[in-house]
């Protein structure tokens, strides 16, 4: 999503009257009194979204290491998975990319875990999209050796392959993506934008999905997540 159009959808959705100040407000860990006033200002809001993804990870390292999390975040009734979908959500609509493919790779790893395979390849495809060489190598690496995992799933051999001979290529273990904490071997080269196929399949219609597509469905996401807070809140709102 570009500047200009993350900009205008944070307007659109700050304005609408029925935008869930309270629940916004509790994910990144700000007073609802005072929600309204920072979520309107860039930096506050920006600062904000930073602090709750920083948080969600310790939170989400806790729990994959077995023990108990002591960040707040934890006890939301959406985490781990729904946390870190909406915490992406936050982070494009407020232009936070930072630890976006952080917590994609995380969110990826939960769907193929709970074996939603077009889920697991849409956030894989947005860490690649979101990745910087030298900052988040090993996370973009491990999203490609996530995707091995999900087409030798669904049966696309041929492509697996292509992948995990990249991954090979480079020096990165084909299961990096099982690690908690992935951490590159010395031996490993840079990220260099990736070994991705055409589109990030599989769709339940059969259709690729591409990365722009996948930075769509972030969108369509949050627009979704907000018209399901309208019903929940004027059941006769969301109808029509």
């Amino acid at each position: 999503m570009s500047k200009e159009n993350s900009g205008a959808a944070r307007e659109r959705a700050l304005q609408r009257a029925a935008f869930p100040w309270e629940r916004v407000s509790g994910l990144l860990g700000l007073a609802p009194a005072e929600a309204a006033v920072a979520l309107r200002d860039d930096v506050s809001a920006r600062d904000a979204v930073l602090a709750a993804a920083r948080a969600y990870i310790a939170a989400d390292d806790d729990r994959r290491a077995g023990r108990a999390p002591s960040s707040p975040v934890a006890a939301h009734p959406d985490f781990p998975t729904g946390v870190g979908m909406s915490l992406i959500g936050a982070s494009v609509l407020w232009e936070a990319p930072e630890l976006i493919p952080q917590l994609a790779l995380r969110v990826a790893k939960d769907h193929f875990e709970d074996g939603d395979l077009s889920l697991a390849a849409s956030f894989a495809a947005l860490v690649a999209e979101h990745a910087q060489p030298g900052r988040d190598d090993a996370e973009a690496w491990s999203a490609q050796s996530l995707l091995v995992a999900i087409l030798s799933r669904a049966g696309s051999a041929a492509d697996a392959d292509a992948l995990a001979r990249d991954l090979a290529a480079h020096g990165v273990p084909v299961d990096l993506w099982r690690d908690a904490d992935p951490r590159l071997p010395d031996e490993s080269m840079a990220w260099h934008g990736g070994a991705f196929v055409e589109g990030m399949p599989p769709r339940a219609d059969g259709r690729a999905l591409s990365f722009e597509q996948a930075g769509e469905y972030v969108d369509s996401l949050l627009t979704e997540t907000l018209r399901e807070h309208e019903a929940e809140e004027d059941p006769g709102s969301a109808r029509g």
